[in-house]
């Protein structure tokens, strides 16, 4: 057997094995920081409403997840986690809710960005559409808010759900998310307040009925 093949031989099998470790740590990756991105959720819409008692609930239950979430990080992505885990807490010390929905749904943002795509049951834009609908109810509820940040986001929206709309096998779904896309463009260039609450609000909806689609189709 020539040298080039037997070395080929030989290496077929490690790879094989390379190859299903590296996935099989994509999978774990996924599932930590899809686990995490829930109480991150939750400190979000708690700390929106005011409801301190919920909130430091949810934030006991990030700091329990905080370990496994930097062990599958890289090293910059970790210590920013851990920068932004320590502003919700300074901001929560302070009393100073709406940073803690700031530096919550900026984290949530960091566990989406390093999700491996390939191993995910739906399109990784879903969840994106998910950051978006929270970081613009974050943006809502600002003392003064910022209208170039709330476009800036509604075109990534609008951008994420063009991706993700031809996969969406469901008419109903597909034509209710194209009226919340363009109730949040209306909103956004209008500076609609109350329009730009309700529009946020149908995404974080319907986000969750298309995690569902995606996972029935699968």
């Amino acid at each position: 057997m020539h040298f080039t093949t037997r070395l080929c031989f030989i290496l077929s099998p490690f790879a094989a094995v390379l190859i299903l470790a590296l996935a099989l740590d994509a999978a774990t990756v996924n599932q930590t920081l899809l686990r995490a991105t829930s109480p991150f959720e939750d400190v979000v819409e708690f700390a929106l409403i005011t409801n301190t008692a919920s909130m430091n609930k949810a934030l006991a239950a990030v700091d329990k997840s905080a370990a496994a979430v930097k062990a599958v990080l890289s090293a910059p992505a970790a210590i920013k986690f851990g920068s932004l885990v320590q502003g919700i807490h300074h901001s929560a010390t302070n009393n100073k809710l709406h940073a803690v929905a700031e530096n919550a749904v900026e984290a949530f943002r960091l566990l989406i960005d390093n999700l491996q795509s390939e191993g995910l049951k739906e399109p990784l834009e879903v969840s994106l559409l998910d950051y978006a609908g929270f970081k613009l109810q974050v943006l809502a509820t600002s003392e003064q808010p910022d209208w170039t940040a709330v476009r800036k986001t509604v075109v990534d929206a609008a951008a994420w759900w063009s991706v993700t709309r031809a996969k969406v096998s469901d008419k109903g779904l597909r034509d209710a998310f194209n009226s919340t896309v363009r109730g949040l463009e209306t909103a956004s260039n209008t500076e609609n307040l109350p329009l730009l609450h309700f529009a946020a609000r149908m995404d974080l909806d319907l986000v969750d009925l298309l995690e569902a689609h995606f996972r029935r189709k699968r």
